[in-house]
């Protein structure tokens, strides 16, 4: 009885409630929202249709602010005040060539991790020095010599790409030299194109599949330096005042002229460390654009990697040609704003992100022009020596096998039929080494792999070639030079005082503007990169995203 009195009063409870509800006034539900059309994170129609990543060798920070008064509205000037900007870009190398560097910028690695130590390796089959893409598999395609990219141990971005897309991007790589165009384009890009050094035309490897007809026209229809050939490089903008603002402490002359060597190889490379190899590859890069229509696919995104140089003419000291090198920033400037105008009216900037790499200053010590070298370190009498001291310890053999960039290679096949331990002959080579003159330090490759060690030796190891390298790596002392033989010409080494470049995040719709003077190391770019547009960071990249 008192629970059915109980139900009822519950009953004229709920009528009591649905009366009042009732007399409310209407409210209008909205449905749950969707995501908008601008959400990152949930819409595809927010990644770029095209992506340029622009690795500029020998690019500098302070030379970009140095000059911004004199850069166009549309380049560099452009890139800076609405991109991202990490002001110094480290690089955790020793001695570094632009090879190493542009590689540690697309792989996110350092070589001890994606293989790639410098521009040469040493054979130790042939017991010769040889490119490090050289590959007998792969015969050039409008060039000779053999290439691919298989000494690359990591993906690059270009690879992570294709991989994303399922091979439905459209991805290719323009560059003055092989080595920066494989570099950046990796093992899966379309094709990979760069400047032959014998002939001026651009070239590739059969290794890529693809060789576009409009290449092969530009090739056939106008030769590629053919003005240049006959008229060289003349100075086209002048320096204000009469005065050189990257090198205030010195007189230039503004008005000069270089007239490229007859010899066809010394001539188009030293085309190829003036503004006309960076206007090349800024038109073959138009004409990717225009005639191969990359970035205007709806269904897929592509990307172009190009790679421009900023460094010195024919790799000199800069106080040796002062103005030439202003005159490269202020016309690179000019081919990067060419090159933005062509995007926005056939892509559309808002549908492309854009990033920007500089190698920094990797140039080698100018002690030797200026007067002060301290001395020379002979690499063949020190081997040589290195030989009869191995002979005295251990007994009569050829003990070397080969020197390639500040590294000794042991002779393996011999420390074996002597039934001896290649790390204790590398401990006793080591011992012998360290007493030359010009030598601060010399590391064994057991040194490098499997000991402790410190921060110097770590930068040492992110250069060493886990694969392929020495088995001792010599560091001379400052102000010394390296010179291989009796005969050939000195090395500078790096001043260790290296200037840093900077790495340019442009995407107006996807990251806000704005400068970081904070420095990062340059393993953090790729990750970042690959975050910004969704997809997997290289295979060797163990650094995170900035963002």
């Amino acid at each position: 009885m008192t629970s059915h009195k109980s139900d009822i009063q519950t009953l004229a409870q709920l009528v009591l409630l649905l009366t009042a509800l009732q007399a409310l006034p209407a409210i209008a539900v909205e449905p749950p929202q969707r995501f908008s059309t601008t959400s990152a994170s949930n819409d595809t129609r927010t990644l770029p249709k095209l992506i340029i990543g622009i690795t500029i060798d020998q690019l500098r920070t302070d030379y970009l602010d140095i000059l911004q008064s004199r850069f166009g509205q549309g380049g560099f000037r452009r890139l800076m005040q609405e991109g991202k900007v990490y002001d110094q870009v480290t690089f955790e190398l020793d001695h570094p060539d632009a090879t190493a560097a542009i590689a540690v910028l697309a792989t996110g690695s350092y070589p001890f991790q994606n293989g790639i130590s410098g521009e040469f390796t040493f054979d130790q089959e042939t017991l010769r020095r040889r490119p490090i893409f050289f590959d007998v598999q792969y015969i050039g395609n409008a060039t000779d010599g053999y290439w691919s990219p298989r000494a690359l141990l990591s993906s690059t971005l270009a690879d992570e790409l294709k991989l994303a897309s399922m091979q439905t991007s459209k991805v290719y790589s323009i560059a003055p030299n092989a080595q920066e165009a494989i570099t950046t384009a990796g093992h899966l890009s379309d094709g990979a194109f760069w400047v032959d050094d014998k002939r001026g035309n651009w070239c590739s490897t059969t290794y890529y599949k693809d060789f576009p007809f409009y290449v092969s026209n530009q090739n056939s229809n106008r030769p590629l330096f053919c003005d240049a050939e006959t008229k060289g490089w003349d100075s086209q903008l002048l320096t204000q005042n009469g005065v050189c603002a990257l090198s205030p402490y010195q007189p230039c002359n503004p008005y000069f002229t270089h007239k490229f060597q007859e010899s066809k190889q010394v001539m188009y490379s030293w085309i190829k460390t003036s503004p006309i190899i960076n206007e090349a590859v800024g038109k073959m890069a138009q004409l990717f654009i225009t005639k191969g229509r990359v970035g205007t696919a709806e269904s897929h995104t592509d990307m172009l990697q190009l790679t421009f140089y900023a460094g010195t003419y024919q790799h000199t000291a800069k106080e040796v040609y002062p103005c030439e090198l202003e005159e490269t920033y202020l016309r690179l400037d000019q081919t990067l704003e060419e090159l933005l105008d062509i995007v926005d009216k056939q892509v559309g900037l808002k549908n492309t992100l854009i990033y920007v790499m500089g190698t920094g200053d990797t140039h080698k010590a100018t002690d030797d022009i200026l007067g002060l070298s301290l001395g020379e370190f002979n690499a063949n009498r020190c081997t040589a020596l290195l030989n009869i001291q191995l002979n005295s310890l251990y007994g009569q053999g050829q003990w070397i096998e080969g020197f390639e960039d500040r590294q000794i290679y042991l002779n393996h096949k011999l420390i074996e039929q002597k039934q001896l331990q290649i790390d204790d002959v590398a401990r006793e080579a080591a011992k012998f080494v360290a007493l030359f003159s010009g030598v601060d330090e010399v590391f064994t490759a057991q040194q490098l792999l499997h000991e402790d060690y410190s921060q110097r030796v770590t930068r040492i190891r992110n250069s060493y070639r886990k694969n392929g390298g020495g088995d001792l790596v010599i560091i001379l002392q400052p102000g010394w030079n390296l010179r291989l033989d009796d005969n050939s010409s000195p090395q500078p080494q790096m001043r260790h005082d290296v200037y840093p470049g900077p790495a340019i995040i442009f995407a107006p719709s996807l990251v806000k503007a704005e400068r970081i003077h904070t420095p990062v190391e340059a393993t953090s770019i790729a990750p970042t990169i690959a975050k910004a547009i969704r997809i997997r960071a290289p295979s060797a990249c163990r650094a995170l995203p900035l963002f």
